[in-house]
């Protein structure tokens, strides 16, 4: 039984070698081929260049960001082409002071007793930034980091072919210990193979806030950012890769920081699992890019891979396997090759080698101390909680176009992820998948019922309202623009929840004003 068992595990450890073998072999090639583009050194004509909006969000980072926004001043870029705009959150060192004697950026001083966070700040100003006319991308970046003189020249070249951008970032050892060591050579590893080869083969990578360009459009159509954590980060990666904008690597668009200012954001292997359970479903397998970006979440080290080959040849060796020595050699030598190559092409050569081989032992040692038993046994404090679960229970109402019945809907979010439940009496409908938004989830039950011959009256389904931009809210909220339509003067726009209703309801396809001054007069 033990043997049988054994024998199972390894001929499924030695398939899913096979199979990222396969992967990674492609994935190296690829890179090797990758020939990095450079910005054209001939001047670019004005209409060329692209309107760009840089966004920084700034926590008492004096340090550094004075010396960003004197670097983004000085770029080889027309000024009337781009804007900053700095967030400063409840920032209590000198920055504010220094900045404005630094000039050429728009300020934007948030005070409250506490700083209320990245995520937040941002989606705010978005929500200011959002009417503004003639932009074509936006630019996140992070106070913390350093950039070169045509950092925007390659923005603009990027966004030709591009449109969700991330960045490279190298970092400046300082005051280095092991930890950031290993830290710097597994970002030069992926950066200059596993990045540069997704990027080559057009798929996508999880994205950087603190790196990230996005294209005007793509914003309008995901109406939300979503900078929270690391986790969320990745949770947002999928969300473009499912609207078909998946991020791509752009190594040409490179910042730097101090290793004694990066931080180390790394996705939770138990948040990676959920996302996968969630996200994994028949709809989400007819998006290939989406599906291989899926199953990227479980790509293991190659070092590890190498170290697992050879226990698997060792083990045929030695014992009856129906994989022959032979092939279990092959492998391991092919998967050896490969790797030596991937260290060619990434640069790391004496102690930086050293430190990546390093690395998969850090890593383990990482996850193993986030299992609650070895937690408990070190009394290892988390650095943030579980999102917990949420339930909301609202009242709605649907039409069969004769009657309308009272029904309830439920709002719930699980570990960060969104669904919805539809009941009436003893019935229920369910969302066909867990989405990242809840208007995502709440637009699949409207279209589920529309099927049926039902419509939700709801404000998302009005032809009179508009969303609100609001990453930190999953969208819920909006305008109604009833009083515009009733008088052309009217600025002020009342806020309403997707899930709210009134006597004033109108299908959304009637999408346009006279659309709608037409249909009040003719029903």
């Amino acid at each position: 039984m033990l043997n049988n068992l054994l024998l199972f595990i390894f001929v499924f450890l030695f398939l899913y070698i096979a199979v990222f073998t396969i992967y990674f072999v492609i994935i190296v090639i690829a890179s090797m081929l990758k020939q990095k583009k450079t910005v054209s050194e001939e001047p670019y004509t004005s209409d060329e260049y692209k309107n760009l909006i840089v966004v920084i969000y700034s926590q008492n980072n004096e340090k550094t960001i004075v010396n960003l926004l004197e670097q983004l001043n000085k770029q080889d870029y027309p000024k009337n082409n781009y804007q900053i705009h700095i967030i400063l959150d409840n920032c209590t060192d000198g920055s504010s002071n220094k900045l404005e004697f630094v000039g050429g950026a728009k300020l934007w001083r948030l005070k409250d007793e506490s700083p209320i966070g990245k995520d937040k700040a941002v989606s705010w100003l978005l929500e200011n930034l959002m009417s503004f006319k003639q932009v074509d991308g936006y630019v996140f970046l992070g106070a913390d980091r350093i950039v070169k003189n045509n950092f925007l020249s390659t923005i603009n070249e990027a966004l030709k072919k591009n449109q969700v951008i991330v960045g490279s970032t190298e970092i400046y050892l300082e005051e280095a210990g092991y930890y950031e060591k290993i830290w710097n050579s597994l970002n030069d590893y992926n950066s200059n193979v596993m990045k540069l080869g997704r990027s080559a083969l057009g798929l996508a990578v999880p994205i950087d806030s603190d790196i990230l360009v996005l294209q005007h459009s793509v914003l309008q159509k995901v109406q939300c950012i979503d900078f929270k954590d690391a986790n969320s980060e990745l949770k947002y990666s999928f969300l473009l890769t499912s609207v078909k904008n998946p991020p791509k690597f752009v190594p040409e668009v490179k910042t730097y920081v101090s290793s004694t200012d990066y931080q180390l954001k790394r996705p939770d292997f138990s948040f990676k699992m959920c996302l996968f359970m969630k996200c994994l479903n028949l709809k989400s397998l007819t998006n290939w890019k989406f599906t291989e970006f899926l199953f990227s979440l479980f790509k293991p080290n190659p070092i590890i891979l190498v170290a697992l080959i050879c226990l698997i040849a060792l083990y045929s060796f030695n014992f009856y396997f129906i994989i022959d020595f032979p092939w279990a050699v092959f492998l391991a030598v092919v998967l050896a090759i490969a790797f030596a190559f991937s260290v060619y092409n990434s640069h790391l050569f004496a102690k930086p080698l050293l430190y990546l081989c390093l690395s998969p032992f850090w890593t383990l040692s990482d996850t193993i101390g986030k299992i609650p038993l070895i937690k408990n046994i070190f009394k290892i404090k988390d650095k943030k909680q579980t999102e917990p679960v949420e339930k909301v229970v609202v009242p709605v109402y649907v039409t069969n176009g004769r009657s309308v019945f009272p029904c309830k809907l439920e709002l719930i979010s699980d570990g960060g992820f969104k669904k919805a439940v539809f009941r009436y009496k003893n019935k229920k409908q369910e969302t066909t998948q867990s989405f990242v938004r809840m208007c995502d989830a709440v637009k699949n039950i409207s279209d589920i019922l529309e099927q049926h011959g039902f419509r939700m009256k709801i404000c998302q389904s009005c032809a009179y309202f508009s969303p609100k931009i609001d990453g930190t809210n999953n969208m819920v909220k909006g305008y109604c623009n009833k009083k515009a339509v009733d008088d052309e003067n009217c600025a002020d726009l009342p806020e309403t929840l997707l899930w709210s209703t009134c006597d004033s309801f109108i299908p959304e396809e009637v999408n346009k004003v006279i659309d709608i001054s037409s249909y009040i007069k003719n029903r």
